[in-house]
């Protein structure tokens, strides 16, 4: 074997501490001046990245400039990850949940998330957005939990050419790995962080006067004027012995957010946001080949909200994702064999003040309310629930030869059992605004005052409710059974070659489908080295399988309407209401296939990346109108989409120094083409009022190419920006992104008498028409300063700076023509302690 002068070094510095270990000091008092310490050597092995795959370390994860410390936040200079238009909203800017992204065209919620071995993704209600209020649904997004990233250690980010190793997911895969401690045997190390930003250390941005005038004067949650949010989280991490090792990680952020409120004696409507998160890790070495990992995770959203315009209208919500995983790593001869359980429940539950909602006509009585009417009361309890258990075993083999060619086989399964459930836990009743003209004292033939009447109401004239919808307790459940298995070959022929092929199958009870994703990759490198690699590669994803359709089963069927003439009359004449019932037909699992080309390139400390990846998206699950009497929406596979995404990266993977400073740059672009005829899974066509065709622009085409609506701005260009100083603890971190200016639709009526005649001879009646949105910079900063204290303690300060420049950007909202402008500069402080 050829000896390097890396091997000679680190073989003299191996020997050198073989033989330490069993010197013995001829003299126990020697003088301690002639001590000396040798200085500590890193090695550090530098990483060629791979097409399709992206490592946050924990270094990268700390010095991101971060408002609330989310996974979302990160991804902010990923360029094949897409965010909606009002994601930096600065009217939102009291939120702490995680934003929902798009990863290469993909829906929001066909993304897979894991923390460790454990899902983030909602999968019960990922498209509901923020209907807190509501008969039927609660508030979610496609993230169940919200997790702090101070208690990552890494970030891997699979974008495309993904393993076979994982799926559920058209989008990408996002897993984030807890910290194994990698202390000195019985050392405990840990950090305690703090951070604070509010409404005063923002700057509100305004369209124009017109705005800021509506912003002082308009209500709801979409308005949230006065904010404080904080953050604080603890890690503690050692090896208690030589065995057994153990991480405890906890968190809690919280925003308390004011809205302007429409009742009369109450000036703002509070709120109150909670992310809270326990994880404890231990990690036990059972002998030279096993090692065995027990982790529990606690993670609790919260919000307590009190409704600007309702009286008695506080809710609180939660949606809790508790865990138990246990994994086992064996490295036996010829492979390494990790096999994990994991259990799982995922709760979400609304406790509403009341279980009647009333809206009156104000009056003398009813005069809470400064609008026309005054609403009182509640939506009810309910509450959402998926308890899983899951079982993975993946086996990776020693590289071994044969046909003339290196193979690395890789070859795993797994089962999983699910329970899902939907649960109104009481009686609703929601009562319409009065529409009565005949007067009433409201005293009933009972000579009882009837409770759902006001006599107060126009000078006596008295009003009550002879109309209500009525929604039963109820509970629907869903079962599945799922199973997978998957093997990869990693080859590689010489230096020229290499190939990945794979074959994943899934199987689920719901649909009792077994679904074949082959995944391949060809690379070649024509100077046999890192100077260039071009990649090829062919994939299928199957989505991630949503339990969101199927208890959509019969909810609306729980619901009711009734009526009643007078007051002395019983409430009768039971009908459906008119979203009397949504079902499911016997569904496909989407899916999408995949091609990518990508040039990689390493020269000197530069690595650079051109990439280009088509998706063409099928059977996309959407909803359907299929009867108006009654009204029954289904949902089918009618959804079609495709997306072609263009990317450019260039980063140094070494230092380049300056002026007693080291610098390290990563420049992304990338650009998006995506045409999609639906929204999410709750929006669709309507086939009863379909049209083939619409105006778009002033062109008739097809409604199925019409272009995306939401995560459209067709390019980004991103720039991350690392400064460490020699001579000082300094660190500055900058975040500059140019997002491109785009065209908003905007759809409208076609008036009767302009209506064109489309191809297949039916009159157009939609049209959509263009507002141009200009560009958007943002510049994020952060500054932090390493204060030693004792040994090797120390406080850190850190200052973050999001839109540095005070940037005034705008955007609209899906097919709304009014502008609303992002936040503008801000400030959030942190301070750690580190021992």
């Amino acid at each position: 074997m050829r000896c390097s002068p890396l091997h000679l070094a680190i073989g003299l510095t191996l020997s050198n501490l073989g033989y330490a270990s069993e010197a013995t000091p001829a003299n126990t008092n020697q003088d301690e001046s002639h001590k000396f310490a040798l200085p500590k050597i890193v090695l550090e092995a530098v990483q060629t990245p791979e097409a399709g795959q992206t490592v946050y370390t924990e270094e990268k994860l700390k010095r991101l400039s971060s408002t609330n410390k989310t996974i979302s936040e990160v991804l902010q200079l990923h360029p094949n990850v897409q965010f909606s238009q009002n994601s930096m909203a600065a009217a939102t800017q009291g939120e702490i949940k995680a934003d929902d992204f798009s990863i290469n065209g993909a829906m929001v919620y066909d993304n897979n998330i894991l923390l460790d071995n454990i899902s983030l993704n909602n999968v019960l209600n990922p498209a509901s957005n923020n209907s807190d209020f509501g008969m039927t649904g609660m508030s979610g997004s496609s993230i169940a939990t919200t997790i702090n990233t101070d208690l990552l250690c890494e970030l891997f980010v699979f974008d495309s050419n993904v393993s076979a190793e994982y799926g559920d997911f058209m989008g990408g895969v996002v897993k984030a790995k807890s910290c194994t401690p990698k202390t000195a045997v019985n050392e405990l190390h840990g950090q305690i962080t703090y951070d604070y930003t509010s409404n005063d250390w923002t700057n509100a941005n305004h369209i124009d006067e017109n705005d800021i005038a509506s912003y002082e004067k308009d209500s709801s949650d979409l308005y949230q004027k006065a904010f404080s949010k904080q953050g604080i989280s603890a890690e503690l991490y050692g090896n208690l012995n030589e065995r057994v090792g153990m991480s405890l990680s906890l968190s809690k952020r919280q925003s308390d957010i004011d809205v302007k409120s429409l009742l009369v004696d109450t000036e703002t409507a509070q709120s109150q946001l909670e992310n809270d998160t326990a994880q404890l890790n231990i990690y036990a070495k059972l002998n030279q080949q096993h090692q065995l990992k027990l982790g529990l995770q606690l993670q609790n959203d919260q919000k307590s909200l009190d409704q600007y315009n309702v009286k008695d209208g506080h809710v609180d919500l939660s949606s809790k994702n508790n865990a138990f995983e246990l994994e086992l790593s064996s490295q036996l001869q010829q492979a390494k064999i990790t096999q994990s359980l994991v259990y799982q429940q995922q709760e979400m539950n609304r406790d509403s003040a009341d279980n009647e909602m009333l809206v009156w006509k104000s009056s003398e009585a009813k005069n809470w309310s400064t609008l026309s009417t005054a609403t009182e009361g509640g939506y009810g309890d309910q509450s959402q629930n998926l308890n899983s258990l899951e079982y993975k075993i993946k086996s990776e083999f020693k590289p071994f030869q044969w046909a003339a060619a290196e193979h690395k086989l890789m070859l795993g399964a797994g089962y999983s059992h699910h329970e899902a459930d939907w649960q109104r836990l009481e009686h609703v009743y929601n009562y319409f605004v009065p529409s009565n003209k005949d007067k009433t004292n409201c005293i009933n033939n009972n000579n009882e005052m009837d409770a759902y009447c006001d006599p107060t109401y126009n000078n006596q004239q008295g009003q009550y409710h002879s109309t209500r919808v009525g929604l039963d307790a109820g509970t629907i459940t869903v079962r599945d059974d799922r199973a997978h298995v998957f093997i990869e070959d990693a080859i590689k022929l010489n230096n020229y070659y290499q190939f990945r092929l794979g074959m994943r199958a899934d199987y689920d009870s719901l649909n009792g489908e077994i679904l074949f994703a082959p995944r391949s990759i060809l690379q070649y490198r024509p100077f046999a080295d890192e100077r260039l690699r071009i990649t090829t590669g062919w994939n299928r994803y199957y989505a991630n399988k949503l339990f969101a359709y199927h208890l959509q089963d019969g909810i609306n069927s729980l619901s009711y309407k009734e009526t009643r003439k007078s007051i002395n009359d019983e409430w009768g004449n039971r009908s459906a209401y008119s979203s009397s019932n949504v079902k499911s037909s016997d569904l496909a699992t989407p899916f999408v296939d995949e091609s990518v080309l990508a040039l990689d390139s390493r020269l000197g400390i530069f690595d650079a990346q051109l990439k280009y990846v088509h998706r063409n998206f099928e059977d996309q699950i959407r909803k359907n109108r299929i009867s108006t009497g009654p009204i029954v929406d289904e949902y089918d596979n009618l959804g079609r989409m495709t997306a072609n995404t263009y990317t450019l990266s260039l980063s140094n993977h070494q230092a380049i120094p300056w002026k007693a400073s080291q610098h390290y740059f990563v420049f992304g672009f990338d650009y998006t083409d995506k045409t999609s005829n639906f929204t999410d899974y709750d929006d669709g066509l309507l086939p009863l009022n379909y049209q083939q065709y619409i105006l778009y622009d002033g062109k008739m085409i097809d409604e199925s190419t019409r272009p995306a609506s939401n995560f459209n701005r067709p390019w980004t260009a991103r720039l991350g920006w690392n400064i460490d100083f020699d001579h000082i603890p300094l660190k500055l971190s900058n975040q500059l992104r140019l997002r491109s200016g785009y065209e908003a639709m905007v759809s409208s009526t076609i008036p009767l008498n302009q209506r064109p005649t489309g191809p297949d001879g039916e009159l157009i009646k939609t049209r959509y028409d263009a507002t141009s949105i200009a560009s958007a910079f943002t510049w994020d900063m952060r500054a932090s300063y390493d204060v030693p204290i004792v040994n090797d303690s120390k406080l850190i300060f850190g200052l973050s700076v999001k839109n540095v420049t005070n940037k005034n950007n705008h955007y609209t909202l899906e097919n709304k023509s009014t502008l609303h402008a992002e936040s503008g500069r801000q400030f959030i402080a942190d301070v750690s302690f580190k021992f």
